[in-house]
């Protein structure tokens, strides 16, 4: 039988985390890091957050480092899957956390619109289980934590249509690769964040700003635990799913939004 802690120990792990230079993705690759894991992050641009993300990873000791990557272009994913097979010859965990969001009234939404956010959102999240997944299958072993949204769950006047159509999609991804993969010891897992002071929502922080004064002060009242979620709260989720401590949690939805959800007073 384990020790309890030594559950949560990543020690010699290869693990890639997409759109992780900034918010809640730098937040899951230090977490994957301080847990003992080397980590790649990609994105867009492996130029500013990117380099300073990886700068701030290698403090850690581990090895560490960035990579280009449009999650929605096939190309690019085949390319970061290719490199990441060069440097370390597998990958052990894949935190698929790259997204866009925003609001478009839905009467006005844009076909262009709509596809860009499942290209981004949903596509990409796909190329990305499907690449790594192939190294994860040859292995025999793997956890991927798609980082959907509490969006996905709840109805919004905002104008949220799809941005949460393609966090829903993620779910859906997720408990079908689970079953699929699972006789190859590959997890894979669903994290849905809620109201966060990270990422798209780090304007939360400021209690003063036009977009906590517009939505942040009633989505607050909406949280049961009376806060909004942190680096930390993400942080945990993921070195448990991807850990051994989660070996035998698959095709679940951890939500992470200090019972927001499931509040009857939405």
């Amino acid at each position: 039988m384990s020790k309890a802690m030594d559950l949560f120990r990543l020690d010699g792990k290869k693990a890639l985390v997409t759109g992780g230079g900034r918010g809640l993705g730098y937040f899951a690759a230090e977490a994957l890091a301080e847990a003992g894991a080397d980590v790649a992050i990609c994105g867009r641009d492996v130029s500013g957050k990117l380099e300073e993300a990886v700068s701030r990873l290698r403090e850690t000791g581990r090895d560490c480092f960035a990579l280009k990557c449009d999650v929605s272009v096939e190309d690019d994913v085949v390319e970061v899957a290719r490199q990441v097979r060069e440097r370390w010859g597998r990958c052990d965990v894949l935190v698929n956390n790259a997204g866009i969001g925003g609001m478009f009234p839905s009467a006005q939404l844009t076909v262009e619109a709509w596809d860009e956010m499942m290209a981004v959102n949903l596509r990409g999240t796909f190329l990305c289980a499907r690449e790594i997944g192939k190294m994860m299958i040859e292995q025999g072993s793997g956890s991927i934590i798609n980082v959907s949204s509490e969006n996905g769950q709840v109805g919004f006047s905002t104008g949220m249509a799809p941005y949460a159509t393609s966090k829903i999609g993620a779910v859906g991804l997720t408990r079908s690769l689970a079953v699929e993969w699972g006789r190859h010891g590959i997890r894979v897992n669903a994290i849905l964040p809620g109201n966060m002071e990270e990422g798209m929502m780090e304007a939360m922080k400021d209690r003063e700003s036009p977009f906590f004064k517009m939505a942040g002060e009633t989505l607050l009242r909406l949280v049961p635990l009376g806060s909004f979620g942190t680096g930390d709260d993400i942080k945990g989720a993921i070195v448990y799913l991807a850990s051994p401590a989660g070996r035998y949690v698959s095709g679940a939805m951890l939500v992470v939004d200090g019972g927001f959800t499931i509040n009857a007073g939405l």
